[in-house]
């Protein structure tokens, strides 16, 4: 699969939507996107899966908000998920066994 390219935002043109470019002092987990490269990964999905995980702990009051952000951006900078950002999925059963690896390493770190 080719990726798509595309020209950098004209942000004077998109001028009524406000279009601002990010602060990553206010939102921290932005900087995760400079990982995702351009072609399709399994990382993709190592950061959904630890995003859902860490957001379920923080609806269900184990974690505090702050304590979310911090642990997602731990988490998905990990060399051991880090390492999936050069492999394709293959088929849908690699997205669901890597999906249920990340839960239970997490799971088993106590986090």
């Amino acid at each position: 699969m080719t990726p798509m390219k595309s020209q950098n935002l004209n942000l004077k043109i998109l001028n009524n939507l406000e279009l601002k470019k990010i602060d990553y002092k206010k939102f921290p987990l932005a900087k995760l996107l400079q990982n995702i490269k351009e072609n399709d990964s399994l990382y993709e999905t190592v950061l959904v899966t630890i995003n859902d995980y860490f957001v379920l702990k923080y609806l269900n009051n184990e974690i505090q908000y702050q304590e979310m952000i911090s642990l997602i951006y731990k988490y998905c900078n990990l060399k051991e998920f880090l390492k999936f950002r050069n492999i394709l999925p293959k088929n849908v059963k690699d997205i669901y066994r890597l999906r249920d690896y990340v839960s239970l390493k997490l799971s088993s770190l106590g986090v």
